[in-house]
């Protein structure tokens, strides 16, 4: 019998929990041998042997196991807020002292399992890929309850809000000034209303276009692992664009580096050019005229 499991790492542990399998029979009580035979970030594959032809319902008792470190820092904790405990007896903590494995009981119904005599032990590629395609109709069935159900649901509730608004505004005309005041109110209340529900579609639009990224990354995950050549393709194209960049940048500076030369280059016979024309204007200066010679 094999079972999957889905799984989300809600805690605050920095070391995720481990898991240990149990499997039993509902009327017989005998055991079964349970094994995980596939695990990624949020699936787990769960095999049950020699289960018999003939059974009701079988327990797959699934039970977590958290990191004892952390447990006894969560215990050391609660010790220190309790005043009643004297402070040698947190360095006296047991195992025993520490809170129980939880576990989950997931239920097999013979009613409600499909039979598979040619079961076996996959690869994890064939499991991963199971993963992927189950991951990917589930994103495509959110996707479809929020475009065919949720949104229009919210665009009928704006039309009708906007209607009894509208509604409320005309009946204003003939009513008292107290009258008015209650009913400006109610206005008021059908705007939220109305800005709510748009909030609502707009969160709902965002939401679809993360969940058909999501579907894309997960198609493009699923072509890779049924065409691996394409990948090698992709990364050999990436490591020539690379290089290419590389190369393009090392010419850049190298130009860069040559320019840089050629500037300080020019400034330096510049220089040389001025000092020679100050040299030349100094002579110049220093020479004595015809008519002082005479």
């Amino acid at each position: 019998m094999e079972v999957t499991i889905e799984t989300v790492h809600t805690g605050t542990d920095a070391a995720e929990p481990t898991f240990t399998f149990e499997a039993k029979g509902k009327e017989s009580k005998e055991l079964y041998p349970a094994k995980k035979v596939y695990e990624s970030d949020n699936v787990m594959v769960v095999h049950i042997e020699n289960v018999p032809t003939e059974y009701h319902v079988i327990g797959l008792f699934v039970t977590e196991h958290r990191d004892d470190k952390i447990l006894k820092q969560e215990y050391k904790r609660q010790l220190k807020n309790d005043s009643d405990v004297a402070t040698t007896e947190l360095d006296k903590i047991k195992k025993s002292d520490l809170p129980k494995p939880e576990d989950v009981i997931v239920v097999g119904d013979y009613r409600e399992i499909k039979v598979n005599k040619n079961l076996v032990v996959k690869s994890d590629k064939a499991y991963q890929k199971e993963a992927i395609v189950e991951d990917m109709k589930r994103i495509k069935q959110e996707i479809t309850v929020i475009i065919d159900e949720s949104i229009p649901f919210q665009k009928e509730l704006v039309s009708t809000l906007a209607k009894e608004k509208a509604s409320l505004k005309s009946e204003m005309e003939y009513e008292t000034k107290e009258e008015q005041t209650e009913t400006e109110k109610e206005i008021d209340k059908k705007e939220n209303a109305i800005s709510s529900a748009e909030e609502e579609i707009e969160a709902y639009k965002s939401k679809v276009k993360e969940l058909k990224e999501k579907y894309d990354n997960r198609e493009e995950k699923l072509d890779k692992l049924f065409h691996p050549e394409r990948q090698s393709v992709e990364e050999n194209q990436e490591s020539k664009e690379q290089k290419q960049q590389q190369e393009a940048k090392k010419k850049h500076e190298k130009h860069q580096k040559q320019d840089a030369k050629k500037q300080d280059k020019n400034k330096k016979d510049e220089s040389k050019k001025e000092q020679k024309r100050q040299q030349q204007k100094k002579k110049n200066k220093d020479k004595p005229s015809e008519k002082e010679g005479k």
